[in-house]
């Protein structure tokens, strides 16, 4: 029973109201992130001896990117069978003319000295969009310095962690020393 007084209603029109406008469509806000640029990488030979250098060549275009050219580019090495880190190195770009801001060119060496022997992948990442390529390389020989190289990335690696852990440490010593009355 209704109350006097009150208008009557259909017992389904608000259901189908809001059906209505579940159903009518509308314009969505939202954003699309924009196109990365394209980083092509090549290398001076896909095996190297040790002799020679590996020569490191890259090529970051865009056409409609809004991203900004980077001043240098990512590099670096894992072992194809394991996946494993190998090395990391920076390269700058290489000072030729750019078309606009929409060619960058980069150029550099790494030593084959510092290299493992066997199979490894190069990547290329543009820091400041994140577009990479890879390449495949085969090393025949270690390089003599090999050795050395990966035991000073592992002390720098030890040192940047003791000088962490120290540090957080000594803030804390320091900010319970402020805290006394």
């Amino acid at each position: 029973m209704k109350p006097h007084g009150m208008p009557g209603r259909p017992p389904g029109l608000l259901l189908m109201i809001l059906a209505a406008l579940l159903i009518v469509p509308c314009t969505v806000l939202g954003a699309t992130p924009p196109l990365l640029p394209y980083l092509t990488v090549s290398v001076s030979n896909d095996t190297l001896s040790q002799e020679e250098d590996l020569g490191v060549s890259a090529v970051w275009s865009r056409d409609a990117s809004s991203y900004r050219p980077p001043e240098s580019v990512d590099v670096r090495l894992y072992a194809v069978p394991s996946g494993s880190f190998v090395a990391r190195y920076t390269i700058p770009t290489d000072g030729r003319a750019a078309s606009g801001e929409t060619t960058r060119h980069f150029r550099g060496v790494i030593a084959s000295s510092e290299l493992p022997a066997g199979r490894l992948l190069l990547v290329v990442t543009d820091p400041v969009s994140g577009a990479d390529d890879r390449v495949v390389i085969n090393v025949t020989e270690p390089g003599p310095d090999y050795p050395d190289v990966q035991t000073q990335r592992y002390v720098d690696t030890v040192f940047s962690w003791a000088a962490a852990v120290l540090l957080v440490v000594l803030g804390a010593g320091l900010a319970l020393l402020v805290k006394r009355p």
